[in-house]
């Protein structure tokens, strides 16, 4: 195989392969399959999903721009971390978030009031919060199913809350990381 640079772009009716050769036995594996949409058909492929501009109400409560990314059919979702976009301004007090397949649910990251910022009055721009998935009961005598899986397309609802009134609401970005399966 030789190495090209193109400076067009490079289209192809059939798709593209990503492939791995192992060093000691020369056997392909191919990583990477897209069909000729450009889709991904491979399993076990990690993506990175975004839900942009969730901000800090003016009143206590739930975001007024409460962020929707919309999860692929058979994906597990690995991740999600808030990235503070810009910075918010409020009362002395408490942001916190959660992350759910209803708006303000947290059937995927638990409700936490005041992680974000706790007894504060502003988030430094470009601040990451790191979030925790639900986890399930493991040890149970039916194993149930995992909330971040999803057989079905559907919609994730990602919310930040405070506890006392915003003079700026600033603005957030859910970074959700998610593995196709199928």
């Amino acid at each position: 195989m030789a190495n090209t640079t193109f400076s067009g772009p490079v289209r192809s009716e059939g798709g593209f392969q990503v492939v791995y050769k192992n060093a000691t036995t020369g056997a392909i594996t191919t990583v990477a399959n897209t069909a000729s949409t450009g889709i991904v058909t491979n399993k076990y492929v990690k993506h990175v999903g975004f839900a942009t501009g969730v901000t800090v109400n003016t009143t206590a409560g739930d975001s007024p721009t409460i962020g929707e990314f919309t999860q692929p059919a058979d994906t597990i979702i690995t991740d999600i971390k808030i990235f503070c976009d810009t910075s918010p301004v409020i009362g002395t007090g408490d942001i916190g978030y959660e992350v759910g397949t209803s708006s303000s649910g947290a059937q995927i990251v638990a409700a936490q009031t005041d992680e974000i910022l706790d007894g504060g009055t502003t988030v430094v721009e470009h601040n990451v919060t790191v979030t925790a998935l639900v986890l399930q009961t493991q040890d149970g005598t039916t194993a149930p199913a995992s909330v971040q899986y999803t057989s079905a397309e559907r919609t994730i609802y990602c919310n930040i809350t405070n506890t006392v009134d915003a003079t700026t609401a600033g603005s957030f970005t859910f970074i959700i990381e998610y593995v196709q399966i199928a």
